[in-house]
């Protein structure tokens, strides 16, 4: 399950599903002035998680003015995931605080 928001850097972002005809081409938004995530529905469980990841990486890189390519946007997020996938027990790491 998606949730329906996050923090970044102190600051709270929704997460939405695009409405119908509002995102034709695009699979994902990031839109830091509204700090949200749109994601198109018309994608497979698999890709929204890639899509999710990707905008998300994209949300971090605009608020630091890293002016990424799309492409190593796109690698960092392929990279993460199968990172956690095949160390779980690092996302465990991080869930655990201080």
């Amino acid at each position: 399950m998606i949730p329906n928001e996050f923090t970044l850097f102190n600051q709270k972002w929704s997460i939405r599903t695009a409405i119908p005809g509002e995102m034709t081409e695009d699979l994902g938004q990031c839109r830091p002035d509204q700090l949200e995530v749109v994601l198109n529905h018309n994608q497979s469980t698999e890709s929204i998680r890639h899509t999710l990841l990707h905008e998300l990486v994209h949300c971090i890189e605009q608020k630091l003015h890293l002016e990424m390519t799309e492409r190593q946007v796109d690698l960092i997020a392929l990279g993460l995931i199968d990172l956690f996938r095949s160390n779980p027990e690092l996302l465990e790491l991080f869930e655990q605080g201080e």
